[in-house]
């Protein structure tokens, strides 16, 4: 806002809204809305992008208008690989996604994301929100020019399938869609045959058998109707995932000061609604599951896919991530982000 619309601002006191614009435009001309364009692979109807569309609302109350942002949901600008290209190109300006991303964004980070690597959904806030996820962002901005905003609650990565799937075992066989290479070779492990696939073509690929079982936030399987197409969800909480909304650098950085608090006050803001809306979310979700009867939820072995996890990921660390990384993720304290 300028010099002279805080004046303006000032001088009219307790004058309604409209006054107040309409006298700005008079002392200063019309100022045009900064549109800020946001691409996601999730569905419009994701409490994630719902999390987004509050943000958006928090960003016009909070500007009078003066910013707002373009949802561009369920990847209708691409998938996962594309969006973050067009991020660091700056065709967009802000990406909301799951820390896969580091796969191809910052390689040596990309075990933040991997199975049973935090103890609880609070440690993994603690390395996200502390030094590690600090060394990741700069990672990405010293590569790509992308860097992370800000990161939100998404929950845990469960395993939806048409079998009962209780221990490693019960996976044998069975044709699995994964999202990255880590992944593949932790559910090779586990004995199922891992394969990559867009999640705008999953459902498809269910139904009609192409593969056997997928893995998501409950969210992202309800949202994208899995379970009207698989016959269990087992429980395996193998990966606590986030929502980690990433922005180009330059576009971040060239926001004047004012604009920069707000968006950064109003993405906080945003995130701590997200918080409380997944934990109401997936309690409505699992009871609208289980009143449907279409799909059972299995409690499983969730210490033997620990451990059988752990030798993989600890073989693929030392060959694929920064050294000690999992050393220093075990080390983190859960209460040093409190």
């Amino acid at each position: 806002m300028t010099t002279s619309n805080i004046g303006i601002r000032a001088a009219l006191g307790r004058l309604s809204l409209t006054a107040v614009s309409a006298a700005a435009i008079l002392a200063a001309g019309v100022v045009e809305a900064q549109t800020i364009t946001m691409a996601t692979i999730l569905n419009q109807n994701d409490v994630s992008v719902q999390a987004m569309e509050e943000w958006n609302r928090l960003l016009q109350k909070r500007t009078a208008g003066e910013m707002e942002l373009n949802i561009l949901a369920g990847g209708t600008l691409g998938g996962t690989r594309e969006l973050i290209q067009q991020l660091s190109s700056g065709e967009v300006d802000i990406n909301l996604s799951s820390p896969v991303v580091l796969q191809f964004a910052a390689p040596d980070y990309q075990c933040l994301e991997a199975e049973y690597i935090y103890e609880s959904e609070d440690h993994g806030f603690a390395v996200w929100r502390g030094e590690i996820g600090e060394q990741a962002s700069a990672a990405m901005k010293e590569s790509y020019g992308i860097e992370i905003a800000d990161v939100g609650r998404r929950g845990s990565r469960n395993v939806t399938a048409n079998v009962a799937v209780e221990k490693p075992s019960d996976m044998q066989g069975l044709k699995m869609r994964v999202t990255n290479d880590l992944r593949a070779e932790v559910f090779s492990a586990y004995g199922a045959q891992p394969a990559p696939l867009a999640l705008s073509e999953l459902y498809g690929a269910l139904r009609q058998g192409v593969f056997d079982a997928q893995e998501n936030p409950l969210s992202t399987i309800f949202s994208n109707r899995f379970h009207e197409v698989q016959d269990y969800i087992s429980l395996t909480e193998h990966v606590w995932t986030y929502n980690i909304v990433f922005v180009n650098s330059d576009f971040y950085e060239g926001l004047d000061e004012e604009k920069r608090q707000v968006f950064d006050e109003t993405l906080s803001e945003a995130m701590a609604w997200l918080y409380d809306a997944v934990e109401a979310e997936n309690a409505e979700i699992r009871a609208a599951i289980e009143e449907s009867g279409e799909t059972t939820f299995v409690e499983p072995d969730v210490a033997a896919f620990r451990e059988a996890a752990r030798p993989v990921l600890e073989a693929y660390a030392a060959d694929n991530c920064r050294a000690d990384l999992l050393e220093d993720v075990d080390a983190v304290n859960v209460s040093s982000t409190k």
